[in-house]
Formats: C-alpha cells, structure tokens, sequence
C-alpha cells in the first residue's frame, strides 16, 4: 500500500475520473482512478496484479487539478514542444545537484559519437535537444551538433535543429561559446537554481557564461530552470528571473520545478498547486502582475503563468508512484529507453525503472546487479 495511506483511510471520496497510472514497484502500466477526497486532494488508487493495490497523492488541492487542463491547446509552447525529440548523450556530468533525475555516473562510458549523430538524425521531429547528465562533458560534442545539422553529411537521416540542455559551466570559457556557434548551435536550455544549491563558485560561473552568450548573441536561450524545495527557494527564483531581465538576458520561457523522486527527493512532496500559490503570493507581496497562461499548454503537472510580461512554467516532477499516464501524451518527447519513444516526463520515469531492472512489470535482472546489467546492456546498444 501507499505511504500516505495511514493519513487518508477515513477520507470521503466526493468524485472519480478513470486515469492509468504505473506499479511502483514493477513499473507495469495499469488502470487506474483518480479519486477527489474530502480532505481537498486528489489521489491515484491502482491495482498491480502481482504487487497489489496502492494509492498515492497525485495533487494537494483536487480543485487546481481539476481547472488545469486546457481542452484545445495550441499556443507556441505546445507547438514547440510537439516538434522535439530529447537524446542522452552521456551520463557524465561535472556537478552533482542533488535532486538529478538523471542520476549520473561518471564510470559509464558515452555512446559513440556516430550512435548519436545516427539517433539524432532518426527522430521524426525537427528539433532534438542533447541532454545528459551533462552534454558539454564530450569533448565531440561540437563535432556531433555540426553533423546533425548538416545536409552534407555522410549520415542517414534529415538535419535537425541542435539544442542542448546544460547547466552551462564550461560556457564560462568564451573560446568554448565561440566553438559551439561554429558549429552551428541554435538554442541552449539551462538550469540555474540558487547560489545555495551547488558548491562555492557554481553560480558565479554561470553568470559569465550567461554574460558571454548575451554578449556574443551567440545562440537563443530557450529555458532558464529552477528546482525548488520551498517559498523561499521559489522568492531566489524570482529574484534571478528580475535581475535576468534588467541583464537583458531574455530566454523564451522560465521553469520552476519540483524535485523529482527521482534522485534525492526532499521531505515532503511539492505539487503544482504549491509552486503556482507561491509565485502568486510574491508577486503580490512585490507589486508584480501575475495571471495564469490562457494558451501554454497546461496540465496538472505543468502549469504556465504570466509573472509581469514573463513566461514561467511551474511544474511538479511526478514518480512513478502517482503518475496519471493519461496526461503523459505531450511533448517535448524523448528516447531514453531503448527503441522507444515518449513523453520527455514519461521517458524519464521508465528509465529510472529500466535502470533498476524493470521494465513494463518484467523483471529485466536481479535487483542485487541491476546497475551492471543496465551498463551491459547500454554498451551493447552502442
């Protein structure tokens, strides 16, 4: 059963939506029901035929889950994000936030460098974005952006537009950002924080690798991410957002994002609900505009925002445990597991269960060496 299960046992359910959710142990996708409670929250009751029933908290307040979708959404995120693919092109990276979803690994060997210019110019989308752990780890990785980019080269497959998404240290190095604008990089996504979240020196780094791409107009800022804990870390955030702005330092979108389980979650689970009211009551506690996006693709788990004239999308990074399904069908898409291809939220949550030996309710290896099965069988892959 569930860990919330000892506090929400006398609860009234007031209201059922059918859902499909996934076994938190197995990971198998089955039928599930989203169950709107009396004590205001929202909860996903599901039933593994071999590791029994469970229910999870999916949303604290069932009223903000319930206004969250748009019916018919077609603004330019939405269209954005269906027309991307992201890739892993490495599990190395050169910091260790704590709340990684991706977990890295720095004894893992990168896939080879004509593995991924192949994968990249195999997606159907025409973006694809190179994430990591940490993509500016490859020492190729210009040489990987020029390839997939050019009509000329020796492989297969259409040219796409290069992102990456990176937490932008080595971009510190104006030499490194000149590099990458040769080789044609169109667009880098970032994820920021706080001064607090790294070691000592971290976010002076960004903010010169920030001024270099400003200065050089080097490439389009895509999104700027925050992962928060609590108000405090979300009133940081919008600090960098506002000093950002009057940097002239303009991105397309902001992100400001829950913890995943995924990595090391924090005490108690922050939902979509949460980060939206603590946005809503600093730009009231600072005389700043703030109205919910009309058109920016809202779901449960992401909702978007107007803080002043800035796009900010708050997100709650569901696990495995209380993950509706039903509303993992969006983009921006990825391919983290081997020959599939999914919701990048999705993605993100299956390899996690890949990567501990399961995978659709199968047990891949034993659950005392799924790490080596996982780096064997990623190698084979390559």
């Amino acid at each position: 059963m569930g860990s919330q299960n000892k506090e929400i046992i006398m609860t009234e359910v007031l209201q059922t939506k059918p859902a499909t959710g996934l076994c938190s142990t197995c990971y198998r996708e089955l039928y599930a029901t989203i169950e709107y409670r009396s004590d205001g929250a929202a909860y996903i009751t599901k039933t593994c035929p071999e590791h029994g029933y469970e229910e999870f908290m999916v949303e604290r307040d069932w009223q903000f889950w319930e206004d969250a979708s748009e019916t018919v959404p077609d603004g330019a995120t939405r269209i954005h994000y269906f027309d991307d693919t992201a890739i892993e092109v490495t599990d190395r990276c050169n910091v260790m936030c704590k709340h990684c979803y991706h977990i890295p690994d720095n004894t893992i060997e990168d896939m080879s460098t004509e593995w991924v210019i192949a994968k990249a110019r195999s997606v159907i989308t025409g973006g694809v974005t190179l994430m990591g752990a940490e993509p500016t780890m490859r020492s190729d990785l210009p040489y990987i952006i020029k390839e997939i980019q050019d009509p000329n080269s020796k492989f297969r497959g259409s040219t796409k537009d290069v992102t990456i998404y990176t937490n932008a240290i080595k971009f510190e190095d104006i030499n490194y950002v000149k590099e990458l604008i040769d080789a044609g990089l169109k667009t880098i996504c970032l994820s920021v924080h706080n001064e607090n979240y790294h070691k000592i020196g971290i976010w002076k780094k960004v903010k010169k690798a920030l001024a270099n791409i400003r200065d050089l107009q080097a490439f389009g800022i895509g999104q700027i991410s925050f992962t928060v804990e609590c108000k405090k870390d979300v009133e940081d955030a919008v600090d960098k957002i506002l000093w950002l702005k009057g940097e002239n330092i303009i991105p397309g979108n902001y992100c400001i994002r829950s913890s995943a389980e995924i990595g090391t979650p924090i005490g108690d689970e922050i939902f979509t609900s949460e980060i939206y009211k603590w946005v809503e009551e600093i730009a009231k506690e600072r005389g700043l505009s703030f109205k919910k996006h009309s058109n920016g693709g809202n779901k449960p788990y992401h909702v978007a925002v107007f803080l002043e004239d800035v796009f900010v999308q708050v997100i709650h990074w569901a696990g495995v445990k209380n993950v509706d399904t039903t509303f993992m069908n969006f983009g921006p898409y990825a391919s983290f597991v081997p020959n599939t291809v999914g919701s990048l939220h999705l993605q993100i949550i299956l390899r996690d269960g890949w990567k501990k030996g399961w995978w659709q309710g199968q047990r891949l290896a034993p659950a005392e060496s799924h790490v080596k099965f996982f780096n064997r069988i990623k190698n084979k892959s390559k």
